[in-house]
C-alpha cells in the first residue's frame, strides 16, 4: 500500500513554507529490495557509484521553495535544458519541451535506502513539500540533525540536510530503537553549489544504487518534478532499465494517467493529462555526465 499526502500551510522560514508530501511506501519487510537479479540480494554500495567530489560551480541562478529546487533552464529553441544531480552525485543534462516547465515546476529527491542483517529493512527517502509531517508532532530528537516524528499513519525519522528536510517513514514492520538510532547515524547529506542533495551512508545502511527494484518498481536514486495534484515527471537511474518498468508510487499518487519508458539509463515516468504525459515521454531527454 502507498500513501501519499500533501497539503500548503504558510510559514515565515524559507523551506518551510507549505506542508507536506511524505511518501509512504509500505511493503513486507522480506525480500522486498530485488536487484536486476531477482534470485539474489541486492550487494553493497558500488565503488563505481561513488559520490562525485568537488561539486562543480553553477553558472546558473536557483530559486529555493519549500524543500523544492527549481532550476532556472537555459531555452534552446523550443526546449529548455537543465543541469541535475541525482542523490547518488551522478550528474545529468536533462532537456524537455518547454512547455512541460521542468525547471518552475521544480524537482525533490527520492532515493531507496535498505540495511543488511537477518531481517532486511527497505525504506524510502522523500523531500515532504514543507519539511514535516502533515498533522505530525515532533516526539524527540535522536541526532543533532535527526528527529522523531509522530503522524496518523505512523512514525518518522526527519533529516535535516542544510535547507532540505528528508522523510523515512518508519513502517510497516517498525525498527527499534536502536535501529533507527543507527540509521539515524549512517545517513549523511551533503548540498552542492547549485542546491541538490547528495547522500551516502555507512554499513549497516546502504543507498539503493541504478537498476535495483521494489517490488517491480525502479527503487535507485531519482528525482521528482512537480507535486500534489500536478503533473508529475520521476527521473530514476535505472542501470539496463527495462522496457516493462513498474510506476514509482509517488508518481501515481494523483489518480491520474501514468505511464513510463526507458531513456537509456534512465526511467522515466509521468503522470497528469493524456497530453502532458505523452509530451514528457516522448520529449524528456536525459544525458548523463561522466
Amino acid at each position: 500500500m502507498h500513501d501519499v499526502i500533501e497539503a500548503g500551510t504558510p510559514h515565515r522560514r524559507r523551506w518551510i513554507g507549505i506542508a507536506v508530501l511524505v511518501g509512504v511506501l509500505a511493503v513486507p519487510a522480506a525480500g522486498l529490495l530485488i536487484s536486476r537479479n531477482p534470485d539474489e540480494p541486492p550487494g553493497p554500495a558500488r565503488p563505481d557509484m561513488a559520490l562525485s567530489g568537488t561539486p562543480r560551480p553553477s553558472t546558473y541562478q536557483y530559486e529555493s521553495t519549500p524543500n523544492v529546487l527549481r532550476a532556472e533552464p537555459r531555452r534552446e529553441g523550443e526546449e529548455e535544458a537543465i543541469d541535475v544531480v541525482f542523490p547518488d552525485g551522478t550528474e545529468a543534462e536533462v532537456r524537455y519541451p518547454a512547455r512541460l516547465q521542468l525547471g518552475r515546476k521544480g524537482s525533490r529527491p527520492t532515493q531507496g535506502v535498505w540495511s543488511e542483517g537477518p531481517a532486511l529493512r527497505f525504506r524510502k527517502l522523500y523531500a515532504p513539500l514543507g519539511g514535516q509531517p502533515l498533522n505530525g508532532r515532533r516526539i524527540r530528537g535522536l541526532t543533532s540533525n535527526v528527529s522523531l516524528w509522530t503522524f496518523p499513519s505512523g512514525q518518522l525519522l526527519i533529516y535535516e540536510f542544510g535547507d532540505w528536510r528528508i522523510a523515512l517513514l518508519d513502517r510497516p514492520d517498525p525498527l527499534t530503537f536502536e535501529q533507527r538510532m543507527e540509521w539515524a547515524r549512517a545517513l549523511k547529506g551533503r548540498v552542492t553549489s547549485g542546491g541538490y542533495l547528495v547522500l551516502s551512508a555507512s554499513k549497516p545502511v546502504h543507498l539503493s544504487g541504478p537498476g535495483d527494484r521494489l517490488g517491480g518498481e525502479p527503487a535507485g536514486p531519482g528525482l521528482l518534478f512537480g507535486g500534489g495534484l500536478s503533473q508529475m515527471v520521476s527521473l530514476v537511474l535505472t542501470k539496463n532499465c527495462p522496457r516493462n518498468g513498474g510506476i514509482p508510487p509517488e508518481v501515481r499518487q494523483n489518480g491520474r494517467g501514468a505511464d513510463g519508458t526507458c531513456k537509456g539509463d534512465v526511467f522515466v515516468s509521468a503522470s497528469g493529462e493524456a497530453p502532458f504525459v505523452k509530451s514528457a515521454l516522448k520529449g524528456i531527454k536525459v544525458k548523463l555526465k561522466q
